[in-house]
């Protein structure tokens, strides 16, 4: 081989031709001799083992080659019964075996702090000490994974997957080191117990979407499939579905709750992979309960035991009612103080650079603050601080009346700020304070606290500390009732009580849901507790709270989403027709930006310099204006860059010179003029003269020679320039091909009359950025997600100007009313055929 391609180099080129046969049969060949020889090695080995070969590697061979039949066979059986549901199982007993280890995990070290808290009971000092270096210490850990591991850790997770199924793609926010860092950083804030009072649903959320994520590229890789877009769009579903379930051991709730939040439109065929994810999770959660012996049989997380015969008669639904407003008002001052307090934190500067750049003492010195305040022996004792979040539910959702019950305990009795774990309903008496006066204290203390706590850049969840404070209302207003009315209500003959948990119930579920925007909080809180009695006064309060709330303030994730400037389209105002009467000729943008058939290079260069768009719409021609396609940026870029290139100049430059016209002497290898520092250097000064009187008589000649080649080379380089300059002039005037152009023949397209909510629709459920407006296939505007999401703005606040019908068209129908009837009558006539 090596002498046959010696010959090739040596014979002209008409004798190339002749050789090449001879190398692909002699290639040919030797190719099948060495295939030969490879099997022939391979029988070899197989039959007969290396001497020096161990006898473990030996058995791990045969072991491998006997168990892959045996894999094959199950992947066979596997894809036949459907990849899917093994999946979704998987997917439910991992989260739920991940959240029940997080809960015994947490419970241990918040039982440890309590324990070294009160072996330290003659020392107040050191009482307040361990109090707060133990929050402190917890909340920096959580901090600083957010930092170091992973910044996508931070926060709750839900508004960057409602951005992420809209079709956004966030960088690292699905990674197997992002769930690593959430499940640390979750552990250490919800292990701070009620103090910090953040909890844990949004992180569940965002680390069963991880996940999903990671699983289905297994089961991909495993069923031989390719990975689709709409294949992880249903999988990040189930993934929410099942965070939420984990939580709440809800499996109905969790999946309404997760649509409800993240996802604006849902395909009913993915419900049952929701559910059927969801029923495995809480399934699960419940089971490893009965084994680890906290529960001694399936059953609901809260027990309670309400009357189911008469709980409650038909006037109180006007006190349900009435609870359902002041659930709503209270949620739009939160919502509006959190929107604002973020806003200000974001736009004040060293603020800002504090919290970015010191995130670990940011939270260490919201942590102290925090754990100063519930200080058991300080203010903490009038708000229940030794009681965790799930602690604070059972109290909350105690049948028992705390203004009655109070007045029954003698002076002796153990009450805050001593512990009392037999009986945690106690810690919600005083021996100073009413249970209504520590009602108020939590109330008010809590509004403020979790403000604060929402501010650290740690991985925590929303939704837990906003339904324990909306049950602690709900138990509040309770109270007052229960305190007016005494004997109960008196309806029909029959004396019925006030039962306070049952307003504990609708508060929790009219709190959170109007926070969020959810009405699926009301299933959620009848799963926790299993007490269906109330499903209408309950779901009259949250209709009433997400009514206010969705009139006047956006969701709480939506809150995050406008402070973070994401991508993601606001909601429409529920229950008004104003976007029905707006179109899309009232929002496009007319000065349009486009490319017309047979365009020349030199349009797409100046088109890329004065537009920032990512795709230009192509139209025929500039008098009918129909659309054809639309042509991405980064392709134009690349054909003008492709026409423009180093290549083609240099084919340019050498065929002119084998002409004779140019010199190319000065070019280097990129076919750009050298520089002039190689030629300052003459031949005779790059020898060492040992002389020194001879490179002084030189000197005059050598910086004649120098100038001279100075003035040459200045021209060659001018002459240079000006031919290359010349070139590209003509490689502009160019026409483009139809058929180097990569065209999207059917870009998505909106009609004049579109309206708002259909334009809305449409956006949300392609996941579009941009829209070409057409009237009879003519393109007379564009609708991106800016313009869409500021016509919803306006249309909400109500603000929406209407834009008048097309100025330009305006602007020459006045044109045509200065001209006289004649002349309208000609130019009609020459125009016609």
């Amino acid at each position: 081989m090596g002498l046959l391609k010696s010959d090739k180099r040596a014979q002209p080129q008409g004798e190339q031709v002749q050789v090449e046969p001879l190398t692909r049969e002699v290639r040919l060949n030797s190719q099948a001799d060495s295939e030969l020889m490879d099997g022939d090695l391979e029988d070899h080995y197989q039959y007969y083992p290396k001497e020096n070969e161990s006898l473990g590697r030996r058995v791990a061979r045969r072991l491998v080659g006997f168990c892959k039949p045996v894999g094959l066979s199950i992947r066979h059986q596997t894809l036949k019964f459907g990849e899917d549901w093994i999946f979704l199982f998987l997917l439910g007993i991992s989260m739920a075996t991940i959240s029940f280890g997080l809960d015994v995990t947490i419970s241990k070290f918040q039982r440890a702090n309590l324990w070294v808290y009160d072996m330290l009971e003659d020392y107040r000092y050191l009482q307040y000490f361990s109090w707060v270096l133990y929050h402190v210490l917890l909340m920096m850990v959580s901090a600083g994974v957010a930092k170091y591991i992973s910044p996508q850790a931070a926060g709750s997770g839900i508004p960057e997957l409602k951005v992420t199924l809209r079709g956004v793609v966030l960088a690292e926010f699905f990674t197997f080191r992002t769930f690593i860092a959430k499940l640390i950083g979750v552990t250490c804030t919800l292990a701070a117990g009620s103090t910090i009072f953040l909890g844990k649903v949004g992180p569940f959320v965002h680390m069963a979407t991880i996940l999903a994520t990671l699983l289905g590229k297994i089961m991909v890789k495993f069923a031989g499939t390719k990975e689709n877009p709409s294949r992880k769009y249903e999988m990040l579903i189930a993934g929410a579905a099942v965070g939420v379930a984990c939580c709440f051991v809800a499996p109905v709730g969790g999946v309404l709750f997760s649509v409800e939040t993240t996802a604006t439109h849902f395909a009913v065929r993915n419900y049952w992979r929701g559910f059927f994810a969801a029923t495995c999770a809480a399934l699960m959660f419940r089971l490893l309960a009965v084994v680890n012996q906290e529960k001694e049989t399936v059953a609901v997380l809260f027990h309670t035991n309400w009357s189911v015969e008469f709980p409650f008669d038909i006037p109180e639904y006007l006190s349900y009612a009435i609870l359902g407003i002041i659930c709503g008002c209270l949620c739009c001052l939160y919502l509006f103080c959190h929107r604002n307090m973020l806003i200000f934190l974001q736009k004040h500067k060293k603020i800002n650079h504090f919290m970015m750049n010191y995130k670990i003492l940011y939270a260490a010195f919201v942590a102290l603050v925090l754990a100063s305040i519930t200080f058991p022996h300080g203010l903490g004792q009038y708000i229940g601080a030794r009681l965790t979040m799930k602690e604070h539910l059972e109290t909350f959702f105690n049948n028992l009346t705390y203004g009655i019950e109070e007045l029954t305990l003698k002076n002796d009795t153990r009450q805050p700020p001593y512990p009392t774990y037999q009986k945690n309903w106690l810690q919600w008496t005083h021996p100073h304070l009413s249970s209504l006066e520590m009602f108020t204290f939590f109330t008010i203390m809590k509004f403020f606290m979790l403000l604060l706590a929402t501010s650290m850049i740690v991985p925590a969840g929303y939704f837990l500390p906003v339904f324990v404070y909306g049950a602690g209302l709900g138990r509040f207003y309770g109270e007052i009732m229960a305190k007016i009315f005494p004997e109960g209500i008196i309806s029909d003959g029959l004396r019925i009580k006030i039962t306070p948990a049952g307003y504990a119930l609708a508060g929790a579920a009219a709190y959170s849901g109007a926070v969020t925007h959810t009405i699926s909080t009301a299933l959620l809180v009848f799963e926790l507790t299993g007490q269906m009695s109330h499903i209408l006064p309950v779901l009259i309060a949250v209709l009433i709270a997400n009514a206010i709330s969705q009139r006047s303030q956006p969701s709480f994730f939506d809150g995050i989403v406008i402070v973070k400037k994401l991508p993601y389209l606001p909601k429409l105002t529920v229950g008004k027709t104003g976007a029905h009467d707006i179109y899309a000729e009232d929002f496009m943008v007319t000065d349009l930006k486009y490319l017309v058939k047979d365009f020349q290079y030199k349009d797409i260069c100046s088109m890329l310099k004065v537009s920032n768009l990512q795709q230009f719409p192509l139209v025929d021609s500039e008098d009918s204006k129909i659309l054809l396609g639309s042509v991405k940026r980064k392709h134009l870029a690349k054909l003008l860059s492709q026409q423009l290139s180093t290549e083609r100049r240099l084919q340019y430059l050498l065929s002119q010179s084998a002409v004779g016209t140019t010199d190319l002497s000065i070019l280097n290898e990129n076919g750009t003029p050298g520089s002039d520092k190689a030629e300052n250097l003459n031949p005779f000064d790059r020898k060492k003269s040992t002389v020194h009187t001879a490179a002084q008589e030189s000197g005059e000649q050598t910086r004649y020679f120098q100038e001279g080649r100075r003035r040459r080379s200045s021209k060659k380089r001018t002459q240079y320039y000006t031919m290359v300059q010349e070139w590209e002039c003509q490689q502009l005037q160019e026409i483009v091909r139809m058929e180097d152009l990569i065209i999207d023949p059917a870009p998505y397209r909106l009609m004049e009359k579109e309206t708002l909510y259909e334009c809305y629709d449409l956006f949300n459920l392609l996941g579009l950025r941009t829209a070409y407006v057409t009237s009879i296939g003519r393109l007379v505007g564009v609708v991106s997600l800016k313009e869409l999401k500021d016509a919803v703005n306006h249309s909400v606040k109500g603000t929406f100007t209407r834009r008048s019908p097309c100025h330009d068209n305006v602007t020459h129908e006045d044109d045509e009313a200065k001209i006289s009837f004649p002349q309208q009558v000609s130019r009609i006539l020459e125009s016609s055929p």
